[in-house]
C-alpha cells in the first residue's frame, strides 16, 4: 500500500503538470488571437481591429 508521503508527493506533481500545461494552452490561444488582430491590422493598415477586440472584451 502507498504511504501517505508518496501520494501526497504524486498529487502535488499532477497538480503541477497540470498548472504548466493550462498556462501552455492559454499562452498559446492568446497568442493566436493576437496573431490574427496583428495580420487584420497590417491588412487593413488600422488599428481599428485592435480597438474593436478591446470594447468587445471590455462588455463582457
Amino acid at each position: 500500500m502507498v504511504d501517505l508521503v508518496s501520494y501526497a508527493l504524486i498529487s502535488v506533481t499532477c497538480f503541477c503538470f497540470g498548472l504548466i500545461v493550462s498556462f501552455q494552452m492559454a499562452h498559446i490561444a492568446y497568442c493566436r488571437k493576437l496573431t490574427i488582430l496583428v495580420r487584420r491590422s497590417i491588412s487593413t493598415k488600422t488599428i481599428a481591429p485592435v480597438l474593436v477586440e478591446y470594447e468587445e472584451g471590455r462588455k463582457k
